[in-house]
């Protein structure tokens, strides 16, 4: 199991005292790009396909759990439509 996989596991086994570095560096993982980190809130946006899904996360610490379920949700979602290896093959890629 890779480091991105058990880190994503870690937050769906226990999304309470979650830090924002540590859902920040998930959602990256799986193609979100920090679009925002002005004021009380973070947006992330990813895209999939032709469409742009964004993510807004209040800033605080440590992050409520039903926002780190939301995530884990999302990023459910996205691997239906956009396989894992997708994203790690553009993140490789962008570097």
């Amino acid at each position: 199991m890779s480091k991105r996989e058990k880190r994503l596991q870690r937050l769906r086994q226990n999304p309470n005292n979650v830090s924002f570095e540590e859902l920040r560096q998930v959602l990256e993982d799986h193609g979100f790009v920090l679009e925002r980190s002005s004021g009380s809130h973070r947006i992330f946006q990813v895209q999939v396909g032709d469409e742009t899904i964004l993510f807004v996360v209040p800033y605080r610490k440590p992050i409520k759990p039903i926002y780190v379920k939301d995530a884990v949700g999302l990023i459910d979602e996205i691997r239906k439509y956009k396989p894992f290896e997708e994203v790690e093959d553009e993140q490789q890629n962008d570097e």
